[in-house]
């Protein structure tokens, strides 16, 4: 016995040095990325959101502009102009890459055992795609980090097991920042709720509770943002929020699409006719170059949901297997889809973290297919240096790599835009 527990505390120590040392290392990771893709640029959408806010009425998207005007109007110093605007959007930028580390540490420190290195792989690529995307021009300034912010400490309460109502108010809170919440990051809270309410008797009904009142306050809000929040006098409106915007950006410039939806009603889908295409041939060629993973995920989920002991246990699986699903619409109506490439690979990434530390049965399962594919040597090595190539993610193009190839096949080939 004694024996045991001096081993016990031999494995404690060496697996909190290299927790440390993993948090240390993602740390100057996080440094280096801003370097990298640090380009000073913030697209017009991202100035653009900023102007929108409820002084013209309870309306979608209002949220961080009214949290802008609100610091504008306490500070001694003019900042609403491009100036503030960038300073404005890197503070929070920071704060979110702060958030994420935070994540990432709770995570690591919360699994006694990691020896496989599975869980530092799935934190690492996290925190590799998620900074590296929302760091560059493409994507800095954009309101997705405060939605991934969102689920984020939702999902370290439902770890933490404490504290769980506070779901509630922080993803009605995200629905009011983006009503695209509902389908791109509230999956992570839901797919994590489901998993409690499940395995844990004691707290079922508070857990089915907090559920019930989430969801529909989540959705109340999305029909009323979507269907009938558009503000009184709208071309006034228009032409002053319009005006606003063009002062917060460096060019001028303010998102015509943007305004036209947001504050008209206007239905902008006829003008995203040749993003469609063009998200379509990317997808395919995107699916193709990732088809080793595809391969290695189902794999995994079909061993998992397979090997599971029962009914339930299978059922529920299947249901955290399906629950990127909620972004299908976003896929078959919008256009950003580097975007929702990024948020896909959130939920998964956030899910099976979540799981690897709560449940044994799947830890278990993906050690066993880490080990399995560390055997392969320089293959294992190649499989975790190669998504690297393909960060940051973009918006209406999914990345780089694969915006090049369409584009090329588009011009020699397809002819689709």
């Amino acid at each position: 016995m004694a024996l045991q527990q001096i081993n016990d505390m031999t494995i404690s120590k060496f697996d909190k040095h290299k927790q440390n040392l993993f948090i240390i290392m993602m740390v100057v990771l996080l440094v280096l990325i801003f370097f990298l893709n640090y380009d000073g640029d913030i697209d017009s959408y991202n100035t653009t959101i900023l102007a929108l806010n409820y002084s013209y009425g309870f309306t979608s998207r209002g949220l961080i502009g009214t949290l802008f005007s609100g610091i504008a109007k306490l500070l001694p110093i003019d900042i609403m102009n491009p100036m503030g605007a960038k300073l404005f959007i890197l503070v929070w930028t920071l704060i979110f890459c702060i958030v994420l580390l935070i994540f990432v540490s709770y995570v690591i420190k919360k699994c006694r055992n990691n020896d496989s290195g599975a869980l530092f792989i799935m934190m690492m690529y996290l925190i590799v795609a998620l900074s590296s995307t929302y760091i560059s021009g493409w994507n800095l300034g954009r309101v997705d980090i405060y939605m991934i912010m969102a689920s984020l400490i939702c999902v370290m309460l439902l770890i933490k097991e404490k504290a769980e109502w506070l779901v509630i108010p922080i993803t009605a809170i995200a629905v009011m920042i983006h009503q695209g919440y509902v389908l791109m990051y509230l999956n992570i809270v839901i797919a994590c709720l489901l998993y409690r309410i499940i395995t844990d008797k004691s707290k079922r009904v508070k857990l089915i509770i907090i559920l019930a009142i989430t969801v529909v306050a989540c959705f109340a809000l999305l029909l009323y943002f979507e269907f009938f929040a558009h503000a009184d006098n709208k071309m006034a409106v228009y032409e002053t929020v319009a005006e606003s915007a063009a002062a917060l950006n460096e060019e001028g410039n303010y998102h015509v699409n943007l305004l036209a939806h947001e504050i008209l009603g206007a239905d902008v889908s006829d003008m995203e006719h040749a993003f469609h295409m063009k998200n379509l041939a990317e997808i395919i060629i995107f699916a193709i170059l990732m088809l080793p993973y595809e391969i290695i995920f189902v794999r995994l989920m079909i061993n998992i949901i397979k090997r599971a002991k029962n009914p339930v246990d299978k059922f529920k699986y299947i249901i955290l297997y399906l629950g990127a699903l909620s972004m299908l619409p976003d896929y078959l109506i919008k256009v950003d889809y580097g975007r929702w490439i990024v948020s896909t690979i959130f939920y998964y990434l956030v899910v099976f973290a979540y799981l690897y530390i709560k449940d044994d049965y799947i830890k278990e399962q993906i050690d066993e297919q880490v080990i399995r594919i560390k055997g392969y040597g320089y293959i294992y090595i190649l499989l975790l240096m190669y998504p690297l190539l393909f960060v940051p993610y973009r918006d209406v193009n999914i990345d780089k790599i694969t915006a090049m190839i369409g584009h090329v096949l588009n011009r020699e080939l397809l002819h689709w835009w």
